[in-house]
């Protein structure tokens, strides 16, 4: 008779002794079928991607004259298409005279920058433009001046970093236009350091300068990274914009080179931190970023192999929640088994905790592909983490308490379903199931219970 959805869902000592019977006769019976199926071996290390085929875009804008008769007459149309335009004259520029006249330490930033457009206004050069920062002892040795021309204009433009009051770090763009300096583009860096200038210049060939930048954010009291733009003057909206595809946060800042030789800069992330208490355990290798004719974007990842346990167990859980559930079950068994990783555990009770999470999880697999091996870690789990008399489902670690609760539902219906349902039932009354797994850092993955049985 089946067990009502209702009954305990953890063994009684009668139930027990019963289903381990019941499970060690599969497992003879199972085992002499299975016992030429060897394990594949299963590696992390990542092959190499080939960078995809560079595709120049080109975009074409104009107006259309109006030819539907309910509008004006095609040579009005003309004239209103010709007529002067308040079109910004970015090639008119107050001469570079010399200005010895320094200004007075601002208070602020916006005071600082009002006070370098007004020095440059009244015939200030670019090259004495650190001279006034250093009166200021606001150009650190991060600190820097470059020009060029970012605007396609003809005319260079003023890059400047510096400390402003406040211990601010700034990067500043002044540009003229109608015969006086603006600021074309602004950024602020946390800490006293400027936004980093990684680049000045033409980045992926196409005759027109961009700008690399790296500015340091924190994104709490112990963890601060990098956030890089790669800048370009779009003469349409005015302003510049970013030409990467996507966020690029790093913990070190990148750095641009042709490292396929096409002539192309990439922009390269190399990955080097391990991690620490407040990004957790991280993959090392290397990130690059390529043009692909409208944008970058992330084109190599190129990653070592996986240093700590935990990052094994990260991969087949991806490998798991994308329902290649072979692969995900190849990494849990290497993980259990494989005595040639040369791997570290994270924290100092990784050995019982990765153990029976890999366990539990390969209970799940075997369980969804009808895997005969599943009596095998059924038989491990029984002999390892045997239940007494009198046991409760905290008795056990956690990930045991799980295993056991998913077989035992099974047994009774069959149905991988109902036996997630049970296993979430746990999982309530027992949350250190997540704790256990959300506690390696910012930089990882966040579980939450249906991940941890998702049938």
């Amino acid at each position: 008779m089946d067990t009502p959805i209702d009954a305990p869902i953890y063994p009684t000592r009668r139930t027990t002794y019963h289903h381990v019977v019941l499970m060690l006769f599969g497992a003879i019976v199972l085992l002499i079928a299975s016992a030429c199926q060897p394990t594949p071996a299963t590696s992390l290390i990542a092959t190499d991607i080939p960078f995809p085929t560079m595709t120049p875009g080109q975009l074409l804008s104009g107006r259309l004259i109006d030819q539907s008769g309910s509008g004006a007459s095609p040579a009005e149309a003309i004239a209103q298409i010709n007529r002067a335009t308040p079109t910004p004259n970015f090639q008119s520029c107050p001469a570079q005279t010399g200005n010895d006249d320094i200004p007075d330490e601002p208070n602020s930033g916006q005071e600082a920058i009002a006070s370098l457009l007004s020095y440059l206004d009244e015939g200030g050069t670019f090259g004495s433009i650190g001279d006034v920062l250093n009166a200021w002892d606001a150009l650190s040795e991060q600190g820097y001046v470059r020009d060029g021309d970012l605007t396609g204009e003809g005319q260079p433009e003023l890059v400047v970093g510096f400390t402003a009051p406040g211990n601010i770090g700034t990067l500043v763009v002044f540009g003229c236009e109608n015969g006086h300096y603006g600021v074309r583009y602004d950024l602020t860096s946390e800490g006293s350091a400027p936004p980093v200038l990684v680049w000045l210049g033409d980045v992926n060939q196409d005759l027109r300068s961009e700008m690399v930048t790296s500015r340091r954010v924190c994104e709490s009291a112990d963890l601060c990274i990098y956030d890089t733009q790669i800048l370009r003057w779009d003469a349409a909206r005015g302003r510049f914009l970013n030409i990467l595809n996507e966020p690029v946060r790093t913990l070190d800042v990148p750095r641009v080179a042709d490292t396929d030789n096409d002539t192309i800069t990439e922009l390269v992330v190399e990955l080097d931190t391990r991690g620490n208490t407040a990004t957790g355990p991280l993959r090392t290798g290397v990130n690059i970023y390529d043009w692909n004719g409208g944008g970058y974007t992330l084109s190599i990842i190129q990653l070592d192999s996986p240093e700590y346990y935990i990052q094994y167990i990260h991969q087949a859980d991806r490998l798991f929640a994308e329902q290649n559930l072979s692969a995900a079950a190849r990494l849990y068994d290497a993980v259990l088994n494989d005595e040639n990783l040369d791997l570290r555990y994270w924290f100092n009770d990784g050995p019982q905790i990765i153990t029976t999470y890999a366990l539990y999880r390969l209970t799940l697999a075997y369980a969804y592909l009808e895997d005969p091996r599943l009596s095998e870690v059924v038989a491990r789990i029984n002999t390892d983490y045997p239940v007494e008399p009198g046991d409760t489902a905290d008795d056990q670690p956690v990930y045991i308490a799980l295993a056991y609760t998913f077989m035992n539902t099974m047994q009774a219906r069959s149905d991988l379903h109902t036996a997630c349902e049970s296993v979430q039932r746990i999982i309530e009354v027992r949350p250190q199931a997540l704790d256990l797994l959300n506690r390696y850092g910012r930089y990882n993955p966040t579980y939450e219970a249906l991940d941890l049985c998702p049938y």
